[in-house]
């Protein structure tokens, strides 16, 4: 009874040849395990009921509110300083076209200067963008951990309140049953706890 369950679970008889992933190989030994261990404690006048759930997380992060919330900051982020390297890069352009009008009338010396000085403010705008790139995966980073956090916190909530013995993540199953997807119950539990996270504008050198 139980070999023909866990072939259903993986999707594919194991006669037929096929890889398993070793993650639900280890799934279905822990499966196999945990049955007989309460078996060996409590022989059979006692038995104990396995409740299993299967929790898309790449399904929470999509729709959830704070996952939307820090989108919706990076993005905003992103487009306010694309806009102020666009002001630059424009104020560089017309320091270049001036310079190149006023060439003739002005001594080498004079020129030579004005032009290292415009090398030096396009130089520093290249640092300045590698910079805040860096800047933006660090903020990313950060509230993607501090997300995942969060998600933890919702699934273990809904494991506890649900009494659930074992939660899977999806894209380690093969096969399931509608039933025992808990997608949506974590994913209200994590927008009533946490529907907005606040990005700073910078982090501490401390953080990474």
């Amino acid at each position: 009874m139980l070999r023909k369950t866990s072939a259903l679970i993986l999707g594919q008889d194991f006669k037929m040849g096929y890889k398993i992933p070793l993650t639900i190989i280890s799934i279905t030994l822990l499966f196999y395990g945990v049955l007989f261990t309460e078996n060996v404690a409590f022989g059979e006048t006692e038995n104990r009921t396995i409740k299993l759930g299967i929790v898309d997380l790449n399904e929470i992060t999509r729709k959830s509110l704070m996952s939307k919330d820090i989108a919706r900051q990076i993005d905003a982020k992103r487009r306010a300083f694309r806009d102020e390297i666009k002001a630059e890069e424009q104020s560089l352009r017309l320091a270049n076209d001036e310079l190149q009008k006023q060439r003739v009338l002005m001594e080498p010396q004079a020129l030579q200067e004005k032009f290292r000085e415009l090398q030096n403010r396009q130089t520093a705008l290249q640092r300045k963008v590698q910079q805040r790139n860096q800047q933006f995966i660090r903020l990313r980073a950060f509230a993607t951990r501090e997300f995942e956090k969060e998600r933890a916190k919702a699934v273990l909530d809904i494991s506890k309140k649900h009494k659930f013995t074992l939660v899977i993540r999806r894209r380690e199953v093969v096969v399931r049953a509608d039933f025992l997807d808990i997608t949506g119950l974590v994913l209200e539990s994590l927008n009533k706890r946490k529907k907005k996270f606040k990005i700073p504008n910078e982090l501490s050198n401390s953080v990474k």
